[in-house]
């Protein structure tokens, strides 16, 4: 049986639900992709790989998990470098900042913090003792195929911005994921732009905010203002294939 995974992410609630952020209403798009996703599609988790909150305010981590409250399948939560994981973790009450392993009966997901050694311009690593935990967790079972959610992107995208702010350890992060052939897509977000790219045998995916998108391709930061919210949908099949589309909303 098929794993059906939707990613929504970089939803950027601000402390108060009547701020904007880049001129839009994040707590409404965000609420436009629930919206969407218990309508049109069957899901049976949601990652929402991180700056869930623009300053790590708890009340807009409260909002978001009154948000979640109704939905009828697990929400795994990701902390960037826009969120305060400490925060996160107590209002969530999930491990953010520790690695994760979910196993099914087909697929692991692996589930990285990648807010170590900040940078203080939006940049993160994954910390040494997670990469090493990571390195015993693919050499210690080869059997299942894995999928890898991160919020920092690992392979640059030709924004000269984004490019600085990337995974901080995205060298040896990518040597040791290609060392492991098990290991098939690495998921992200923090770009705020789809991204889909092939290097080996790892498709590396990135995924449209819920709440503001950026424009592709820049040297200096932009907004393509005329975009509206957006999430992925990932079918993760029982032969180890795996599908995946980008939703994209209006924008309201």
């Amino acid at each position: 049986m098929s794993l059906r995974i939707a990613q929504i992410t970089d939803c950027h609630l601000q402390a108060d639900a009547l701020t904007h952020y880049e001129g839009v209403d994040a707590d409404a798009h965000l609420d436009q992709c629930l919206s969407w996703l218990q309508d049109h599609a069957q899901v049976d988790l949601l990652m929402l790989t991180g700056d869930l909150s623009h300053f790590g305010s708890e009340a807009a981590y409260r909002r978001l998990q009154q948000k979640l409250s109704s939905l009828a399948y697990p929400c795994i939560w990701l902390a960037g470098n826009h969120d305060n994981s400490d925060t996160m973790q107590h209002v969530s009450g999930q491990p953010v900042q520790q690695l994760r392993v979910l196993d099914y009966d087909h697929w692991r997901l692996l589930v990285l913090n990648t807010t170590d050694q900040p940078d203080g311009i939006g940049g993160g690593s994954v910390s040494s003792i997670q990469m090493e935990e990571l390195r015993q967790v693919l050499e210690g079972d080869s059997q299942l195929p894995v999928c890898v959610f991160m919020h920092h992107n690992t392979m640059p995208v030709n924004s000269l911005y984004q490019d600085d702010i990337m995974l901080g350890n995205a060298k040896q992060f990518n040597a040791l994921i290609a060392s492991h052939s098990q290991v098939k897509a690495v998921v992200c977000g923090h770009i705020h732009q789809k991204f889909d790219q092939i290097i080996g045998s790892v498709r590396f995916l990135a995924t449209p905010s819920s709440a503001v998108q950026f424009t592709c391709q820049q040297q200096e930061f932009k907004v393509q203002a005329e975009l509206g919210p957006g999430l992925r949908l990932l079918t993760l099949a029982a032969d180890g294939q795996m599908q995946t589309t980008i939703q994209r909303l209006p924008k309201v």
